[in-house]
């Protein structure tokens, strides 16, 4: 059997000396053997920072099939688009409650609002910690010069004037003793400071992964549960996912410190949607993840183009329930202007009704067109129905059918006039 001709090499490479040509070729294979697994780490870690880290750990395959998922090509398209998208990020900072005792660090000014969510800020109601020097007119912080002053009092009477004086304006020099305490506040995200951290609880994403959710909403859905996931990671918060169809169809992910965790993100991202809307099981699940105290200071940030209907009585009264007792929000998100195009957002706007303290009506429900960062990005303005396309694909099927029409025509020619047809035998009768 006659060998294959060896393949040509390079002038370049032809010039090498054979221990040189042998290293060139060691290096091209290894370069080609880990190109796959460096690219997906790569878009692993630009999407969540450090997760790359559990690619290289315990059971790394170089030869595996995980490279070759098209998860990774999708984790790192849907995070460009959504990135820089200012309300969402002012969204996820929203969600959660709690009253903020964590890790100091620099985070954005909380202000008090008496219709806003429980936070920090700054009291002399909580003598914490010394922080400085200020000028009060609290004797129980005095420094040692003006307690002199006032001693000195009794035997000079303009030093007891003096010091009364001081008083009286909120002048005397004295230790600043404050601390953080719980009062009900509002973020402003332009300012920054140093601060506890842990201001908000963990989330409960549920995604609507129904048929009436495909084409460009599926791309805005999966990107915006993608910057949900890895906005919560950055601030240091827990979040699960629940992506959910028809009764029996929830797919659960949590982007925890594992493999599996980061298999399941996969399986969401190169998932098809399709099925019906059913919320009254992931509704449940939340509602049952609420009794963990892990979980127990969340909020729920429901995804939909608002075709959704009304959960059982039973699951309603359990939400109603929990909003009551344990402050729960229900935040909507709305993709792809129902009301002017789809459906009715009744049973969205239903749920996302929340009632304050105060006895004041809270309705959480956005849209997504609505936001100035996508009105400004040309590249979030998506055709939402397709119309381009769906017109498009009609004129392609009514002139495949006219084509199939002139076919069908030339056919029957043909056959007519071919001898031995019926046609042709007629004739020559």
């Amino acid at each position: 059997v006659p060998k294959a001709a060896p393949a040509k090499l390079s002038p370049l490479l032809a010039a090498l000396a054979p221990e040189k040509l042998l290293a060139v070729e060691l290096v091209k294979g290894l370069y080609f053997a880990w190109r796959e697994p460096m690219d997906a780490m790569a878009k692993a870690g630009r999407a969540f920072e450090g997760l790359e880290a559990l690619l290289g750990g315990s059971g790394f395959e170089l030869q595996g099939n995980i490279w070759r998922r098209q998860g990774w090509g999708q984790l790192d398209e849907l995070r460009r688009k959504l990135e820089d998208l200012k309300e969402l990020r002012d969204l996820v900072r929203s969600l959660g409650r709690g009253g903020g005792w964590g890790p100091l660090r620099r985070a954005p000014v909380q202000l008090l609002d008496m219709n806003g969510r429980t936070g920090l800020l700054r009291t002399v109601l909580e003598a914490q910690e010394t922080r400085g020097l200020t000028r009060s007119d609290d004797i129980s912080r005095l420094l040692p010069a003006e307690a002199a002053m006032l001693a000195r009092g009794r035997v000079v009477r303009q030093s007891k004037l003096l010091f009364y004086a001081k008083m009286a304006e909120k002048g005397l020099q004295t230790y600043e003793r404050d601390g953080w305490g719980e009062f009900p506040t509002v973020i402003n995200p332009i300012r920054r400071e140093i601060r506890p951290t842990a201001d908000r609880g963990p989330i409960l994403l549920c995604v609507d992964t129904s048929g009436s959710m495909r084409g460009p909403r599926e791309t805005v859905a999966k990107a915006l549960a993608l910057e949900c996931m890895r906005a919560a990671k950055e601030q240091e918060r827990d979040c699960f996912m629940f992506g959910f169809a028809g009764p029996a169809e929830v797919r659960e992910v949590e982007l925890g410190v594992d493999m599996p965790s980061l298999l399941r993100l996969l399986d969401f991202l190169e998932a098809l949607f399709n099925g019906g809307s059913d919320f009254n099981e992931p509704l449940r699940r939340c509602l049952n993840r609420l009794t963990d105290a892990k979980w127990a200071n969340s909020d729920i940030l429901l995804v939909s183009d608002g075709e959704l209907r009304q959960p059982g009585p039973e699951v309603m009264q359990k939400l109603s329930g929990a909003k009551e007792k344990l402050g729960l929000r229900v935040h909507g998100l709305i993709i792809g202007s129902p009301e002017k195009k789809r459906a009715d957002p009744a049973v969205l706007r239903a749920l996302c009704t929340n009632y304050l303290p105060n006895g004041k009506v809270e309705q959480c429900m956005s849209e997504f067109e609505g936001w100035a960062s996508v009105q400004a990005d040309a590249r979030l303005a998506f055709d939402w129905d397709d119309i381009a396309g769906n017109s498009k694909r009609r004129l392609a099927g009514l002139a495949h059918e006219k084509q199939r029409k002139e076919e069908m025509k030339i056919k029957r020619r043909e056959s007519k006039g071919k001898p031995g047809s019926i046609t042709a035998s007629k004739k020559k009768h």
